[in-house]
């Protein structure tokens, strides 16, 4: 589904992937590990085309990706979820749901699947409050959330636990085992 191939990028001068290659087949999921300053982000960031390839390419499903701008990624099905959630603070819940349709056009766009509250049921229960006044585990609920709306074949989680409290991050973890075992991503 997804392959890189001797991808280097550099930030100036620093070279901070070097002839990095991965396979994720579909339906498998792979986790990155390393210490700090490593190139985690980075190389997410590359796969998601935030960040510019220097040397090496990037496949989804067989298409070269690797010049496409990030919105063309969104829409030939990759979701991101970046560290730190970046959800809209001053959007409610709903809102935030709504922008994670942006890829769709007329009523799929303005219509959130009722399995995104089965999912996560805290997200029902908060649809008139603002991004920004979740706890930091409902926000990353929520991120997770605004990612599955778009019907990603991928998704791409960066640091999906960090700084949550264990219950939610056990919530996260079934979330993601469900999916995966019904092939969703």
């Amino acid at each position: 589904m997804l392959q890189v191939n001797q991808l280097n990028q550099y930030y100036g001068a620093a070279h901070t992937l070097r002839g990095v290659s991965i396979n994720v087949e579909k339906g498998k999921c792979l986790s990155l590990l390393g210490r700090n300053g490593v190139g985690k982000t980075t190389l997410l960031k590359c796969l998601m085309g935030v960040l510019p390839v220097a040397a090496g390419n990037v496949t989804l499903e067989g298409k070269d990706i690797t010049k496409l701008k990030p919105h063309q990624r969104a829409g030939l099905g990759i979701a991101y979820v970046p560290q730190g959630r970046e959800i809209f603070a001053r959007l409610t819940v709903e809102e935030n749901l709504l922008m994670g349709m942006a890829t769709k056009s007329g009523r799929k766009a303005s219509t959130i699947k009722g399995e995104v509250y089965e999912l996560f049921p805290v997200l029902k229960e908060m649809l008139h409050r603002r991004g920004g006044d979740l706890s930091g585990g409902q926000q990353q609920q929520l991120a997770i959330a605004r990612a599955l709306l778009a019907e990603p074949k991928l998704i791409i989680l960066d640091e999906p636990t960090e700084g949550i409290q264990p219950s939610i991050i056990k919530d996260i973890g079934r979330v993601i085992s469900l999916l995966r075992q019904r092939g969703d991503i």
